[in-house]
């Protein structure tokens, strides 16, 4: 009987744990693990025919960036300069105190439906906080 009775209150015990789990689990809060698109404001660009856009992940804090421009008037030292004073913006909007690069910046073109050749530059980064 003391054998039963020990079985049946760890038991208990067990059920009780994992039923706190779960409520704890449903009162954290979601997280955003949306990709948001920005345009930034002041683009820093020179060219007319250059854009810069981010996808913006936040709840990993990584940012991609993109630089657009006609590849007849792609110049890489402009776009990484452009890149650069973005993302300096980008960190001072956000709070964030410094980023590290994932990986190296690349750089394609491709053609769009018109048949026009664009050069686009990208680099991903993650913001620390």
């Amino acid at each position: 009987m003391k054998k039963l009775f020990a079985v049946l209150t760890a038991l208990l015990c067990v059920m009780s744990f994992a039923v706190a789990e779960e409520a704890e689990d449903l009162t954290k809060a979601p997280t955003d693990t949306k990709t948001r698109t920005i345009v930034p404001e002041d683009q820093h660009v020179t060219n007319k025919t250059a854009s810069v856009y981010l996808d913006y992940t936040p709840s990993t804090d990584e940012v991609r960036i993109y630089y657009k421009v006609m590849a007849v008037s792609y110049d890489e030292g402009e776009a990484m300069n452009t890149v650069l004073e973005c993302l300096k913006d980008f960190q001072v909007q956000n709070q964030y105190y410094g980023y590290k690069y994932l990986r190296r910046d690349s750089k394609k073109y491709v053609k769009d439906e018109k048949n026009i050749r664009w050069a686009i530059y990208e680099s991903h980064v993650k913001f620390n906080r």
